[in-house]
């Protein structure tokens, strides 16, 4: 039989440190737990933190194929000049009809996951195709615009509208798919409505003095549409009408259709002024009076330009009917030029002598226009002159379109030393100039 041990101080202790042990023993448990769990968690977020990271990459490669469609769009239209009926006609692939559906589209992948490809469009033809772009892939497709007349898959641009639809395929097997409707639109509003048009308040118009000099707003002098005829100085109100009306001078001619001296002079927003009437054109487009769009206007223009030069320094670019020649700063077009296209000077512009310019003249910004020395230079096409350069006089500040009349101060045209030269309006001369933004997302959405 076991003998039963005493009590004593021996025995506590050692039941003691059992309970201790087996207490520690407990605490690691829970704190071994506890590291698992926290461990666990961090694992757990780390992984839905790459998978969120990976999903946004996807979605800017998405986003990257948008903005290459769209200017892969804009160059193959001849920047923006061409409609999209070629591009949807292009698309359709070789049965003649465009298949795609972008919930179809999935990313082709080899035995090792390697992307490989885009499937699930038929054989419609990308607009850019398989591109491989920073971690990742990019394709993209051209549709119609579903408001379009026909839907998506109709072949004739109805609307001057298409729609983009790219997909992003980033690491770890991420996809995001994005689409945007594609507008193309004009720059300008309507085609100049006078053969010199003078926006803004107390325009100053000192015209030429010499005899032989004709300023005519019959179209193309007669021989271009028949019939129309503007006024050959259009200003923005009664009073800058009567105020241009001062700087006549008795030696050129001012002939418009059957008008005739001050008579050609019109205000461009009164219905009631014949020659208005007359172009066919009507009261001009309100965009033009508008300070902040016209500098809009002004703008992308710059963004479409051909040649864009800061004087000094400036060039003279080969001539050509559709060439757009902007000018940020004074420029001289010395007197042996034989301009064509579209001339936009923001600071001071001068015609030296002889020089020709047929198309689009102005100059806007600074809004001064000047014409010096002895010539037989023209322009024949349209001229706009407008100050929205604000109180210091400088465009491209703070303050433009923040002071004057809207925006607008006056506008100095003065032809005192233009020699023989004449002015014609012509619409011929401007034909060509078929002036477009670069193409904006109009509407944007995420799959």
């Amino acid at each position: 039989m076991r003998k039963k041990q005493p009590d004593g101080p021996g025995r506590r202790f050692r039941e003691e440190r059992g309970s201790a042990l087996l207490m520690a023993v407990f605490v690691v448990a829970i704190v071994g737990a506890m590291g698992i769990a926290l461990l666990f968690q961090t694992t757990v977020e780390i992984k839905t933190s790459q998978t969120s990271l990976d999903v946004k990459k996807a979605f800017y490669l998405a986003e990257a194929g948008l903005e290459d469609a769209r200017m892969t769009l804009w160059n193959l239209n001849d920047k923006g000049q061409d409609s999209f009926d070629d591009d949807l006609v292009g698309t359709a692939g070789v049965d003649g009809d465009i298949n795609f559906d972008a919930d179809q589209l999935v990313a082709a992948r080899d035995s090792n996951g390697n992307v490989i490809g885009i499937s699930g469009y038929g054989d419609d033809v990308p607009i850019r195709p398989l591109t491989n772009f920073a971690e990742g892939y990019y394709a993209a497709f051209v549709t119609n615009d579903p408001a379009n007349t026909g839907g998506y898959a109709s072949k004739n641009d109805s609307n001057d509208r298409v729609m983009i639809t790219s997909i992003g395929v980033g690491p770890n097997r991420s996809v995001e798919v994005v689409q945007g409707i594609i507008s193309r639109e004009e720059i300008f509003p309507s085609v100049p409505p006078a053969t010199i048009t003078l926006l803004g308040p107390q325009p100053v118009f000192l015209g030429a003095t010499s005899t032989p000099k004709d300023y005519d707003g019959e179209d193309c002098g007669g021989s271009g549409i028949p019939g129309l005829y503007v006024p050959v100085v259009g200003t923005i109100g009664s009073a800058a009408e009567a105020n241009a009306e001062l700087g006549i001078n008795k030696n050129p001619d001012f002939t418009s259709g059957p008008y005739e001296g001050p008579d050609t002079f019109a205000d461009l927003t009164d219905p009631a002024e014949e020659t208005v009437v007359s172009s066919g054109y009507g009261t001009i487009n309100p965009m033009w009076t508008d300070c902040l769009a016209l500098k809009q206007m002004v703008e992308a223009v710059r963004g479409v330009a051909d040649v864009v030069c800061t004087t000094p320094g400036c060039t003279w670019p080969p001539p050509s009917p559709d060439r757009v020649v902007f000018v940020d700063g004074d420029w001289a077009v010395p007197g042996k030029v034989k301009g064509q296209g579209l001339l936009l000077v923001t600071g001071e512009l001068q015609f030296h002598g002889g020089a020709d310019w047929n198309g689009l003249v102005f100059a806007i910004g600074e809004g001064s226009f000047g014409r010096y020395g002895a010539g037989n230079g023209t322009i024949s096409g349209a001229t706009i002159v407008a100050d929205i350069a604000g109180p210091d006089d400088i465009y491209g500040t703070a303050d433009d379109c923040t002071g004057g009349d809207g925006g607008f101060n006056p506008v100095i045209y003065d032809e005192r030393g233009g020699g023989n030269s004449d002015t014609t309006y012509c619409t011929d001369d401007f034909a060509l100039l078929d002036l477009v933004k670069p193409y904006d997302i109009i509407e944007f959405r995420q799959f």
